[in-house]
Order: C-alpha cells, then structure tokens, then sequence
C-alpha cells in the first residue's frame, strides 16, 4: 500500500512537470483563436524554455548572491508545492495532517525569494514590481484560508489530500458551498498566477507589470527557472480548482482521469475568455477586487454553518 501511494505520488508530481507548459500554451492558442488569429503552437512553452536553458545566464553587476540562489529556491519551492497536489485523487507524494499550511507558506517562500532578488538588482522598476506583488500578497493570504481552509474547518481535516476527498456533493447547501469556493479559488489563481484582469502575462510595459517586471533583469538558466516555475504553479491552481469537482468522477479510474481531464480543458477556457474579455484592472481597484474574492469566502463559509 505505501510503495503504491509513493508510485501515485511520483506519477501526479511527473504529470504536473511534463504538462505545466503544455497548460500554458493550451491557453495561449485559445486566447489566439477567440481574437481571431492562428497564435503560437501549444508547445511553444516548451521551446521557448528550451532556448532560455541552452543561454549563457547574465546577472546584473550590482547582484549579489540572492540574485543566483532565488530562481533554484523558487523552483524547489514550486515543485515541494506539486508534491502535495491530488491529481485524479491520487494519494499525493507528501501528505500529512497541517501540510495545508506547509503548502501556503512554501509558495510564500517562494514569493519572498523572488521580491528578495527583485530589489536585490537595484533597479527602480524591479523594486516597484516587488513593491505590488508584496501588497497583493497580504490580500492573498486570506482567500486561501476562507475558501479552502474554511472546507478544513468544517471536515475536521488539514491535509489537502483529505480535504478534498471529503467532498462530497450529496446535498444542496454543501454543493452551492462548494460552487462558491470554487469561484473564489479562481480568483486566487489568477492573482497568484500574475494573469487578467490582475496582470497581463504577456505585456512588457514596466509601468503596468507585477510579475514580468520582477524578472526583467534576468537571462539563460536563471529565467528559465522563473519562467517554468510560473507554469508549474499555474497548473498547481488549477488542478487545486478543478479538484473541487472529483466527486463526479472515480478516482484513478477511466471515468475519474476522463473526468479530470476534461475539467482542466474546460478551466483552461474559462482562463482563456476571461483573460480575452477583461481588461487589466487599475491597481489602485485591486485591493477591492480582492477583498471581494476575501469576502464572498467568508460570506459562504458563514452561510452554511448557520444553514446546515
């Protein structure tokens, strides 16, 4: 039993590093089509990161060793965080009970390291996208806790592979909780994840970015880890969002990874669309936009406890 959940592990870890650009690029094509034009092939991703590997990395002179340890520590954090993924309701590779919080505070580790290497070169305009991507940090935090955590506080649970295997859509109330929490999840990817209407991934105007000005002084080995660290962490919340839903499915079997995989081609449209409708919001609205993500959280995890 424990060799098979290992190998089930292993198996979920390898499936979110093999299909995170893959993710990416599905994206990418179909924001393209819904505009009108061909776009880039869905395995762009993974050429682009192949050519950044094969550079010679550049570091700024005024960068000190932060600079060279962050995007490996960014990395390890990102794929500790794959770990603990339950992908088709596998049993993931590390579960334990509180690995909840391990899961929110590795990617905040993260975090940390990247605004660390940001302000670390010196630049006005790094240190002014590490400045927004730690204030929308703060509002963060407590998404996660009201949507997922509040799941925790009512199962008894606090490991994510046991959160989400208790959910079990059997009546009404719960299902419209679920529903809600789900939405507000999706809020949380998309700020974590640096995409619309909270930043536009594919901009290059200093003035307007969060998460590409961070990295602007970056090149070769260093980018590359950066930039596959952002699509492992992207799929992370989307197969976290798409997980609220494996109770219509069975697990490992054929219908359960059927159902999987046509959960996340339908979060990858829905990504598409919103990305392709909206516009970026102005970053003195942010704080409301995520205080509402926060709110409805709480709103819904109130709702139900007085109305189970």
């Amino acid at each position: 039993m424990a060799l098979m959940n290992i190998f089930e592990g292993l198996a979920s870890l390898f499936f979110v590093l093999l299909f995170a650009p893959l993710f990416a690029g599905l994206v990418n094509k179909q924001k393209a089509m819904m505009t009108g034009r061909v776009g880039a092939p869905v395995w762009q991703p993974y050429y682009d990161l192949f050519k950044l590997f094969r550079k010679e990395t550049i570091r700024a002179k005024s960068a000190s060793f932060i600079s060279g340890l962050s995007p490996a520590i960014n990395f390890a954090a990102v794929i500790i965080a794959a770990s603990m993924l339950p992908v088709c309701n596998a049993h993931p590779l590390i579960s334990f009970k509180g690995d909840i919080i391990l899961f929110a505070y590795i990617l905040g580790t993260a975090r940390f390291f990247q605004i660390l290497a940001a302000m670390d070169i010196g630049s006005s305009f790094e240190g002014m996208g590490a400045s927004r991507e730690a204030s929308f940090a703060i509002f963060v935090e407590p998404i996660f806790f009201f949507t997922l955590g509040s799941i925790a506080f009512i199962t008894g649970f606090t490991s994510i592979s046991d959160i989400y295997r208790s959910i079990a859509m059997d009546r009404m109330s719960y299902t419209v909780f679920i529903v809600v929490c789900s939405i507000s999840f999706f809020i949380l990817a998309v700020t974590e994840c640096s995409r619309m209407p909270v930043d536009d991934p594919n901009t290059h105007l200093e003035l307007t970015m969060i998460h590409e000005v961070m990295i602007l002084d970056n090149s070769g080995q260093d980018l590359f880890f950066y930039q596959y660290s952002g699509n492992i962490k992207l799929l992370i919340y989307i197969v976290l969002e798409t997980a609220f839903y494996y109770p219509l499915g069975a697990g490992l079997t054929a219908v359960g990874v059927t159902i999987f995989a046509l959960n996340i081609l339908f979060v990858s449209f829905v990504l598409a669309g919103v990305e392709t409708v909206t516009s970026r919001f102005k970053l003195k609205d942010m704080p409301h936009y995520l205080l509402f993500a926060a709110a409805i959280g709480i709103l819904n995890l109130l709702i139900f406890t007085f109305n189970k």
